[in-house]
């Protein structure tokens, strides 16, 4: 049977198809904008949610270890029980009712419960994340998140699990999509250096990871999709675009497999850029990320 799948853009550019299969689900080029466009976003939304969380951490850490009085301002961090040998705890980041923005640029409103069997920098520690309210960037954020410290790798870097369950993200615009996820992220760059003892903001910037995993999700049109790094992900806390990385994208209802390639050149002459590459059937359009 004769398909025509046809690559557009993305945003500004990224090509997309049309599906004649009788026995197959269609999708509009419409739909497969929204759908490709939901699953950058809720990628790009728990991934930071993780470094926002370990960094309020270890303000915890470091005033329950201190003695220091925690800062009125928001956002306001809250330890129950407040000691240093009771666990498992709940750590509560309240960012108020109103957004604010953190130094990683991104603005946030509500609040980030973590149920903490130790503190993240110990092997073994595994924290739950939940959500009462959260905002982030204008999209509300449910679910579990799930993050496990699997202590040094053979690299000698600190590893960690992630799993999203029951992901649900709704968009500015009351659109609502889902997404599961299954990764590791190894520490490379930064573990070393703190921004609670510092106080430099370098401190929490010069924090980089590899991503190297799976998820999954269902746009809000309906359709599932699969997507998994073919090409680990290389992300800087404070870059807004994957910096390098390849992830290869199915959606099985519509035998349609790709990739996306982030910075797939050096011709930018920047690590953090939203450059990247669509590929599909050997047909490859570059474009431009939001």
């Amino acid at each position: 049977m004769q398909k025509r799948i046809f690559l557009a853009t993305l945003i500004t550019g990224w090509l997309l198809w049309s599906c004649n299969d009788i026995e197959k689900k269609t999708i509009s080029n419409e739909e497969a904008v929204t759908l490709l466009t939901e699953s950058v976003t809720a990628y790009d939304l728990f991934s930071s949610i993780q470094d926002e969380a370990f960094q309020r951490g270890d303000v915890v850490e470091n005033s329950l270890k201190s003695a220091t009085k925690q800062n009125d301002t928001y956002p306001r961090l809250k330890v129950e029980p407040s000691d240093l040998t009771t666990w498992p705890k709940t750590i509560t980041i309240n960012y108020g009712s109103e957004e604010i923005e953190g130094i990683d640029q991104r603005m946030r409103k509500g609040s980030i419960i973590i149920n903490a069997s130790n503190f993240a920098s110990v092997p073994n520690a595994s924290w739950e994340i939940t959500f009462d309210e959260y905002y982030q960037d204008g999209y509300k954020i449910e679910g579990t998140q799930t993050i496990q410290n699997k202590g040094l790798n053979s690299s000698n870097h600190p590893e960690y699990s992630c799993k999203v369950q029951d992901g649900a993200i709704t968009s500015p615009e009351g659109k609502q999509f889902r997404f599961e996820q299954q990764t590791t992220r190894e520490w490379i760059s930064g573990y070393d250096t703190h921004l609670v003892l510092s106080g430099d903001t370098e401190d929490f910037c010069d924090d980089e990871y590899l991503i190297s995993g799976s998820h999954s999700g269902i746009s809000s049109h309906g359709y599932l999709y699969e997507m998994s790094t073919k090409q680990d992900l290389h992300v800087n806390v404070c870059c807004r675009w994957i910096m390098e990385g390849i992830l290869s994208v199915t959606l099985p209802d519509n035998d349609l497999n790709c990739q996306i390639n982030y910075r797939p050149s050096s011709e930018t002459g920047d690590l953090c850029n939203n450059q990247a590459v669509f590929t599909i059937f050997e047909e490859q359009t570059p474009i431009t990320l939001p």
